[in-house]
């Protein structure tokens, strides 16, 4: 088995996308584990009586804290369970290498690593004088049984470098090497993911070895945590550069209106973030032009798409995919329906995605060009219309408010275009969960999707959403057919020089079959009020913007 065909859905393993948007708290339930929990595991470590914070924990020296809105209770952060949402991960719990601006690899817990020849050998030198927070050292010992928890399992053969795992030795007592069957050219990259890519300290465990507590070596710690929202507190022990606040309050705010208000009232200091509380244009655009209150954008690191279903049989022809391509306008969609913060694209990854392909051209919108292509199909104009062996040209365009947050006015402008050219277009609105089953079933014509994004792309997607031998389950598919899957195949698995011109060769095919059009790559997109200082958006959508920042009382 490779690590493509063990791909099992990277999404749903992963917590990506509409999973983490629609994680829902039960009303009156706390997280899986509880404070009583936690402070039971670490009872032979510290003395327990009359304490207010976990051990690790820094008292506060002031009132500085954060106040940060997110849209569902984070749970356990559990580095093995999809039970999460990602967002929280990175301020408790850190990686070997980190995922820095356009794909850089950097130091985290490993100072450095080297690659062997063939491929096969991933060796690493890891940080000395690092603690978990409940004062458990991190050496090589406990990176060894934190990999061992996940690599090589079924569960996590989606990561490629799992799935060709055949052992890992400790080599000193802050280096060890990871033994691969097979060379895994992405190998280091999926090492920065969020879950199960994090370092859980081993006396973190109850009897069968299930994670009883989030302890991690970052530099938050959590001390309160409920459905409501969640208390962290600077850890003590950490290695590297201590934060600047207090504290930290995660406070649960479902609705988009309330967090914007939150914001001006004073009672939220950060909001935004697509995969944390999602921000849309028009309120940040409100939010930039109002008093004590700033918008902040980032480049995005992931790509809308208007995809084709691959059981649509009036789609199944190259040619009027292409017309459909031709009549959309980009320009409109960045204006209208992303205020501004997007850009136009004609490439299904954005350019800071390592190896996501050169740069396409943007071929502008052209109502005659797209229907000399009809003609070429075989469509006659009939009316405002097209016919052809007695079908008229209608297409369903299916979209789901809840999955993609400005679908249903992005669906109607879309809409707008295609009749101009002369399709006859029904645009269905549905539930998250109705578009999570007909996409698996493929009983559509039209809908959008989203790349994953960085540090997930371009692996991700590709193997997952084109790849036809994959289960992508409720994602569906990007789109799908027996010549892409050995492009694909091969594309993934090359090396070094090759990997480049394997990863051009997929990007050329979908381009040169009309197979997806790419539509705009939306900004990141956070808010902060003026208590705020030194704000900086994270290189990945799955962090909290916390790093550096200070409060200004």
């Amino acid at each position: 088995m490779t690590g493509i065909d063990g791909l099992k859905s990277a999404r749903r393993d992963a917590g990506l996308l509409e999973s983490e948007r629609g994680l829902a708290a039960k009303p009156g339930r706390k997280a899986t584990w509880g404070r009583r929990a936690v402070l039971r595991i670490l009872a032979g470590l510290v003395a327990l009586a009359g304490a207010t914070t976990l051990p690790g924990a820094a008292l506060a020296a002031g009132h500085k804290s954060l106040r940060i809105a997110i849209a569902a209770e984070i749970g356990g952060l559990d580095l093995l369970q999809n039970v999460s949402p990602l967002h929280t991960y990175s301020l408790v719990f850190e990686p070997l290498i980190r995922y820095g601006e356009n794909g850089k690899l950097e130091p985290a817990l490993a100072t450095g690593w080297t690659v062997s020849e063939d491929g096969k050998t991933l060796s690493f030198e890891l940080r000395e004088g690092v603690t978990f927070s409940d004062g458990t050292p991190f050496d090589a010992g406990a990176a060894k049984w934190n990999l061992e928890r996940w690599m090589g399992k079924d569960d996590f053969s989606w990561i490629g470098v799992s799935d060709a795992m055949a052992s890992i030795a400790t080599t000193g007592s802050h280096s060890l090497a990871i033994h691969l069957e097979r060379e895994v050219p992405v190998a280091l990259l999926e090492l920065t993911i969020v879950r199960p890519v994090r370092f859980l300290s081993p006396r973190a465990v109850d009897a069968d070895g299930n994670q009883a507590a989030p302890i991690g070596t970052g530099p938050w710690v959590i001390t309160e945590n409920t459905n409501a929202g969640t208390t962290l507190m600077p850890n003590a022990s950490y290695w590297g550069e201590k934060p600047a606040v207090d504290k930290i309050e995660l406070k649960v705010v479902p609705d988009e209106l309330s967090r914007s208000n939150g914001l001006r009232a004073g009672d939220l200091d950060i909001i935004g973030g697509e995969w944390v509380a999602a921000l849309s244009p028009r309120r940040a655009r409100a939010l930039d032009q109002a008093e004590g209150t700033s918008a902040a954008t980032a480049p995005g690191t992931a790509a809308v798409l208007m995809t084709f279903s691959p059981k649509s049989e009036t789609l199944n022809d190259a040619t009027v995919r292409e017309a459909v391509a031709l009549s959309v306008d980009r320009n409109s969609i960045v204006q209208i329906i992303y205020e501004g913060f997007a850009d136009p694209t004609a490439n299904v990854f954005p350019a800071s995605i390592p190896d996501g392909g050169k740069e396409q051209p943007i071929v502008p919108r052209d109502v005659d060009a797209a229907r000399q292509k009809l003609e070429a199909a075989g469509w006659t104009a009939s009316g405002d219309g097209w016919s052809k062996d007695g079908s008229t040209l209608a297409v369903e365009l299916m979209v789901s408010e809840e999955a993609l947050p400005g679908s249903r006015r992005l669906a109607e402008l879309i809409h707008g275009q295609l009749t101009e050219t002369g399709f006859e277009v029904r645009v269905s609105s549905v539930d998250s969960a109705t578009i999570h089953d007909r996409r698996q079933e493929f009983t559509y014509d039209l809908t959008f999707m989203g790349t994953y994004g960085a540090p997930y792309d371009p692996h991700g997607t590709i193997a997952n959403l084109l790849l036809s031998s994959v289960d992508s389950g409720p994602d569906g598919k990007i789109f799908m057919h027996p010549d892409l899957d050995p492009i694909i195949e091969a594309g993934l698995a090359a090396p070094g020089k090759d990997r480049e011109a394997g990863m051009q060769a997929i990007y050329d095919w979908l381009s040169e079959n009309s197979a997806v059009v790419p539509l705009v790559v939306p900004q990141r997109l956070w808010a902060h009020n003026d208590r705020v200082g030194n704000f900086s958006i994270p290189a990945t959508a799955y962090d909290m913007p916390v790093e550096g920042v200070v409060v200004n009382e």
